[in-house]
C-alpha cells in the first residue's frame, strides 16, 4: 500500500513538475542484488524505490532508457526500465538529444519527504495558482485538492509522517549501445 502510495506521489510531484505523465507501478516481488564496483554502488532500477533509502547521499549508478529531457527548463530527465522510471536532475540543461537513449547515470541519491506539512504548502501554493479563475482552473484545483486529502488520508492511515520519494542529482551519464 505504501508503495503505491508513493508512486502517487511521485506521479503527482512530477505532473506539476512537469506537466506530463509517467505511470511507475513497481513490483516489489523483484529482487535484484545490489553491484558495487569502483566504489560506485550500482542499484537495478527495479529495486531503486526500495534501496534508494540506503544511498541517500550517497553515489549511485542506475540505468535505463531517456524517456524525456522536461520542457520546462531541461534540467530533468526521466530514466525508465519497463515499469520503473526515475527522475535526474542536473544544474545546467541536459542536450536534448539523448531523449530514447540508453544510459547509465551517476548520481547522488536526493529524498524529498511528502508529509502533511509538505502537503499544506502545495495545496496553498495550487490555490495561489489556479486561484478559480476559470473553469480549468476549478477543475484542476479540485483534483488537486481530492489527491492532495488522498495523500494526508495515508499518511494517518499507514500510521507515518510521511512519504519519501527519491530522486538523482546528476554527476555523469554514458551512453550504453
Amino acid at each position: 500500500m505504501i508503495k503505491k502510495i508513493l508512486l502517487l506521489s511521485a506521479l503527482a510531484l512530477f505532473v506539476f513538475a512537469c506537466g506530463d505523465e509517467a505511470e511507475n507501478d513497481a513490483n516489489p516481488s523483484d529482487t535484484t542484488e545490489i553491484t558495487v564496483s569502483e566504489d560506485v554502488v550500482e542499484i537495478v532500477m527495479a529495486d531503486f524505490e526500495t534501496k534508494a533509502g540506503n544511498f541517500i547521499g550517497k553515489e549511485v549508478k542506475v540505468s535505463g532508457i531517456v524517456d524525456h529531457v522536461c520542457k520546462h527548463g531541461g534540467k530533468k530527465i526521466l530514466l525508465v526500465d519497463g515499469d520503473y522510471s526515475l527522475h535526474v536532475y542536473k544544474d545546467e540543461r541536459f542536450d536534448e538529444a539523448i531523449a530514447g537513449s540508453k544510459i547509465s547515470v551517476t548520481g547522488i541519491v536526493e529524498e524529498e519527504r511528502v508529509d502533511s506539512a509538505f502537503l499544506a504548502e502545495e495545496l496553498k501554493h495550487e490555490e495561489g495558482s489556479h486561484g478559480g479563475d476559470n473553469e480549468a482552473d476549478e477543475e484542476h484545483l479540485e483534483k488537486v485538492k481530492e489527491h492532495i486529502q488522498l495523500m494526508m488520508d495515508s499518511l494517518k492511515k499507514e500510521g507515518v509522517d510521511h512519504f519519501s520519494n527519491y530522486s538523482l542529482k546528476y554527476v555523469s551519464h554514458s551512453e550504453e549501445k
